[in-house]
């Protein structure tokens, strides 16, 4: 099966949950609907299986991964994090080898955001733009600071410009376009 090219992470494997082979996963946001409806996993694994301790300790590159896809015969949310049942996973042993493995899922499966609302994975790499037609630069990440979002922008300097996600500084986000209007300065 070939991996699709649009794969987002949204949780890293944990202990096993029960005895009948369910996984424990601690997702990366704290709204994991995406890992509650997707049907289909990647689960990724390093593909040189003998790594030494410090590419264990290290985020690994992509190009060192080797990714698998599961079924997800069954799904649910427990406590803050997600229990899942993967086909062919029977068995508490079975469940404990994906300990410390991600999980992925491919982009075109997200189920489809409400009016207004985005998926952060949607905003990076947008051109931000303030009302004078300046461009500020590209989103480079999406932060939760509690109260609301921050978006991470990098101008062309590679200076880092923080602006909070919220109406007030966001005018309009065009997604097909790319591009985020802000009421923002270079100097804020």
């Amino acid at each position: 099966m070939n991996v699709p090219d649009d794969l987002v992470e949204l949780g890293r494997i944990g202990e096993p949950y029960g005895l009948k082979g369910w996984v424990n996963v601690v997702a990366s946001s704290d709204e994991p609907d995406v890992l509650l409806k997707s049907k289909q996993w990647w689960i990724s694994r390093l593909a040189n299986t003998e790594g030494t301790a410090a590419s264990r300790v290290s985020k690994p590159k992509p190009e060192d991964l080797v990714f698998e896809p599961f079924r997800v015969l069954q799904s649910k949310p427990h406590a803050d994090r997600v229990v899942a049942h993967l086909e062919g996973v029977e068995q508490r042993e079975l469940a404990a080898q994906f300990k410390g493995r991600r999980v992925y899922v491919s982009r075109a499966r997200f189920p489809a955001p409400a009016e207004g609302e985005y998926y952060w994975v949607d905003l990076v790499a947008c051109q931000v733009v303030n009302l004078e037609g300046k461009t500020l630069g590209t989103v480079a990440q999406v932060v939760d600071h509690g109260a609301h979002p921050i978006l991470v922008v990098k101008g062309s300097s590679e200076q880092e410009i923080l602006i909070p996600f919220v109406a007030a500084y966001v005018l309009n986000v065009d997604i097909q376009a790319r591009q985020i209007k802000v009421d923002w300065q270079e100097d804020y």
